[in-house]
């Protein structure tokens, strides 16, 4: 089929290409999403025209019910890349009509563009495959979402290289440690749509194959504050309750889904909620809740529209789900000494606890929950297993009268999340990611029971975390989130001369994606804006974009050695995660590593080794492996993660799991001699990248407090942490020091999370 002829239009200092779909401003290429391009593209071919919403939206969508929301994402986005976002000198906004494109637009049309092979760099074959490490131990609720076993983790990690809770919603510095599959796989996030509301959802209108079309479904959207996440529905469906999570605090909220009608039941604190669900008649909320000074999930009950809570059972992991009868609950408890997680019963008022089933490292039982069957026999949760050639997720269920494990379905997933039973016990809804998806991102699935196919319910490039269903009317609540992010220079740390450069592309979980200098001054990094996970640098003001890797495997987390000739990375090119080297022009590959899901490797100074990720006994540990090729050293035998080396190439800066209090601490290990490490007395709740301070005296890292992050630095003496930056919004998902210590660049931005209520399900 030929393409079709080349044809520009030319505005301001942008063209719009429309053979090769791209954005250029001034020649090099501005990142968009397709759909977002399409938008561009309509309102530019329709420029002076006032198009309607609902015109643009049939469009953009012409077989797709979407949601008005989703057109001002992408309206949204689109300033953004055209710089647009005050003065609106290309779109303009009718109130209560559409929008007008409004520059002046120069058109030119050319001979017939050439077609790109499958090898270019424009068309790229995607395969998403996952990334995550062998499932660990731990008790902090704010880690789970970033560095969990499949089973624990959000979007596909499996693109990712590790995890990361579906969008990763903010976490709170002091929680209790959490069970999680410590595979640091990025988490290669899709390019999502960015805006101030979390958008609509786009839903298919047909199920796979020959099923018929559903009704359509209607879509509700329940907050747009931008901090919701968790929600639960009533049985009954009139009520939803939710978590906000604003500046570093939860509270706990409760709204009717037929009114504006909206109350806080619990006060915002430095607490983490894990679970909420509605007791089987209504009447009740049942709560799971993280606060010091016990790092242990209590559940407690509270009525529904607020009053004294009851605690009602210690060490519950997950959110409860009760029995048809409401005599009964279940949960996952995770237990870090042993590293194992199992499912438990207990009665409605938490006494006669039951362990029915349990699994140990590297397999393990989600923490996303588990649902309880109509019939009351079986209790479906999503489990996952960690072999050599990696994780995998599935769909298993327990039986309640002896606690046998039976298979829910032959899918093997990317991620699978909270599952829920529909009232008729003929299938579950899910969310989850497949690695054959086209996009990553968490979606809505049907699974048949007690077989068939899972079908996408939503498809679009939203991110969906929680999943409650009303099991009398079968209206769903979920979370939708998308993400906004620039990279940042920062000045010799003068946060007041810190300037945004160009925008590299929106990643969901782009710290898992790495961000490094190269000795000339460019930046390296992983990016998807190719369509798959690759590696690309570019000048620190964004310009003179190039990629570097260009085939269909993932590739990540760049370092670069001292003299700038050679390049050492993540990719999956052998079919598992392991080190590779390059150089610094992307050729003559070398495969340094062969063990099961290494990552994170960092060059010494004098490009002699290559420290990073490795398993050691099920578990992730520090290795070091001559750059030029060779056995691997195992540095450390007990769980760490994140290494760099230091700049006089004797110390190794790392997090490391402290065994007494069970939380992951900042330590240096030396490279060379006796592993013995030092450990600072500072906690890391985040799986957040360390770096050294160029000038080798402290260890820096993230630190998020009241929600906004900042780069802090902990001296090697051992004296008070103190902060590098002084940021008063936003959260820090990547950064880097210059090798000349002059600068740093960093990724900040949020996640905007909305709670959306769904109906007319068929």
């Amino acid at each position: 089929m030929e393409n079709p002829n080349q044809h520009i239009y030319t505005f301001g200092h942008y063209s719009v290409d429309v053979a090769e779909r791209q954005l250029l401003r001034e020649g090099e290429s501005v990142s968009l999403p397709p759909k977002v391009f399409d938008t561009l593209l309509v309102l530019v071919e329709n420029r002076g025209r006032i198009l309607e919403k609902d015109v643009l939206m049939n469009k953009i969508w012409p077989d797709s019910f979407v949601e008005e929301s989703c057109l001002a994402q992408y309206i949204f986005q689109l300033r953004k890349a055209l710089g647009d976002d005050s003065e609106h000198r290309y779109i303009e906004t009718i109130p209560k009509r559409g929008y007008r494109f409004i520059a002046a637009v120069q058109e030119e049309m050319g001979v017939p563009a050439p077609v790109l092979q499958a090898q270019g760099n424009h068309i790229v074959t995607t395969n998403y495959l996952s990334l995550e490490t062998p499932a660990l131990a731990f008790k902090e609720p704010s880690l789970k979402a970033q560095i969990t076993s499949p089973a624990l983790v959000s979007p596909p990690l499996s693109s990712s290289f590790a995890s990361a809770a579906a969008p990763p919603q903010p976490s709170l510095p002091r929680t209790k440690l959490r069970l999680i599959n410590l595979g640091w796989a990025l988490t290669m996030g899709v390019a999502v749509l960015s805006s101030l509301i979390a958008g609509g959802v786009w839903l298919t209108r047909n199920y796979a194959g020959s099923v018929p079309a559903p009704a359509p479904v209607q879509i509700t959207k329940l907050t747009s504050t931008g901090h919701a996440i968790a929600p639960a529905i009533s049985p009954d469906g009139k009520y939803v309750t939710y978590i906000a999570d604003d500046l570093g605090k939860q509270s706990l909220w409760i709204r009717q889904t037929e009114t504006l009608s909206n109350v806080q039941i619990l006060a915002p604190t430095e607490v983490s909620f894990q679970g909420l669900t509605f007791s089987p008649d209504g009447n009740y909320l049942y709560y799971v809740i993280y606060k010091l000074p016990k790092h242990v999930g209590v559940l407690y009950r509270i009525p529904i529209l607020g009053g004294t809570s009851q605690k009602i059972l210690e060490d519950v992991d997950t959110a409860i789900t009760f029995a048809p009868d409401g005599n009964r609950f279940a949960f996952v408890r995770q237990y870090p000494g042993t590293m194992e997680t199992s499912v438990l019963i207990a009665n409605a008022d938490g006494s006669n606890e039951q362990k029915l089933a349990t699994r140990k490292s590297p397999q393990a039982f989600s923490l996303d929950g588990v649902s309880w069957s109509p019939d009351g026999e079986l209790l479906a949760v999503s489990s996952s297993n960690t072999g050599s050639n990696g994780p995998s997720m599935r769909l298993v269920g327990v039986r309640v009268k002896d606690g046998v494990e039976e298979c829910l379905g032959d899918t093997v997933w990317g991620t699978l999340k909270q599952v829920v039973w529909r009232k008729d016990g003929r299938g579950l809804l899910a969310i989850g990611w497949q690695q054959s998806a086209a996009a990553m991102a968490n979606q809505i699935w049907y699974i048949p029971y007690p077989s068939g196919e899972p079908r996408r319910v939503t498809n679009d490039l939203i991110n969906y975390s929680g999943l409650s269903i009303a099991a009398e009317t079968g209206k769903v609540v979920t979370t939708q989130s998308t993400k906004v992010s620039r990279l940042w220079l920062v000045p010799e740390n003068n946060t007041e001369q810190a300037i945004q450069t160009a925008s590299v592309g929106i990643d969901n979980f782009s710290e898992k994606l790495g961000l490094n200098w190269l000795p000339d001054g460019k930046l390296i990094y992983g990016s998807r804006a190719s369509g798959n996970a690759d590696l690309w640098m570019m000048n620190p003001d964004g310009s003179n974009q190039k990629q570097l890797t260009v085939d269909n495997t993932l590739e990540g987390q760049p370092t670069v050695s001292a003299d700038g000739r050679f390049i050492a990375f993540l990719s999956n090119r052998s079919g598992r995660y392991n080190i590779w080297r390059m150089n610094a022009d992307g050729t003559q590959l070398q495969q340094l590593t062969s063990g099961a899901w290494e990552n994170s490797p960092s060059f010494s100074p004098d490009g002699k080794w290559i420290v990073y990720n490795g398993v050691y006994e099920e578990k992730p540990v520090l290795w070091k492996v001559p750059a030029e090729g060779g056995a691997p050293v195992r540095l450390t035998d007990t769980v760490s993660v994140r290494p760099a080396v230091s700049p006089n190439g004797k110390m190794v800066a790392h997090l490391h799991l402290d065994g007494q209090s069970q939380r992951m601490k900042l330590a240096v290990v030396p490279l060379e001699g006796e592993p013995q490490v030092k450990m600072f007395d500072r906690s890391i709740p985040e799986p957040h990248i360390v770096n050294w301070s160029p000038d080798g005296r402290m260890v820096t890292y993230v630190d998020t407090r009241d929600g906004v992050s900042n780069i802090w630095g902990q001296p090697l003496d051992g004296s008070p942490s103190k902060p590098l930056t002084s940021f008063k919004s936003d959260s820090i998902f990547r950064f880097a020091w210059s090798p000349d210590g002059k600068k740093l660049a960093c990724e900040r931005g949020f996640y905007i999370n909305d709670v959306v209520l769904i109906s007319n399900f068929s």
